[in-house]
Order: structure tokens, then C-alpha cells, then sequence
């Protein structure tokens, strides 16, 4: 799967190994967001699910 920035991917990996929920469904939002590959709606969906996990 192509990145816009592929360092990011590192700092998902660090959010992944913080056992605390947030920080891996936000990782997983920065994963959807930062590739190349997911449509419009996979991103949107993905901004929407780590945005409302602060509520």
C-alpha cells in the first residue's frame, strides 16, 4: 500500500505498541488517511471514528 509520507508509518507503530485504546484506533485513522489507496469515504469514516472516540 503506497503513503503519502511513509514515516508515519513508524509513528503508527509506536501508537500501536501504547496499550491504550485511543492511541490505536487513532493510529489506525492515521494508517487510513495516509494512504494513497483509500477512497475519500474510507478517510472521512476513519477522521469521524477518531474524532468521536474523544467525546
Amino acid at each position: 500500500m503506497k503513503k503519502h509520507y511513509p514515516e508515519l508509518e513508524k509513528v503508527c507503530e509506536v501508537m500501536d505498541n501504547i496499550p491504550h485504546p485511543k492511541c490505536q484506533n487513532l493510529a489506525n485513522s492515521i494508517r487510513a488517511c495516509n494512504s494513497i489507496d483509500a477512497s475519500h469515504q474510507e478517510k472521512a469514516a476513519a477522521v469521524l471514528i477518531a474524532a468521536l472516540q474523544f467525546l
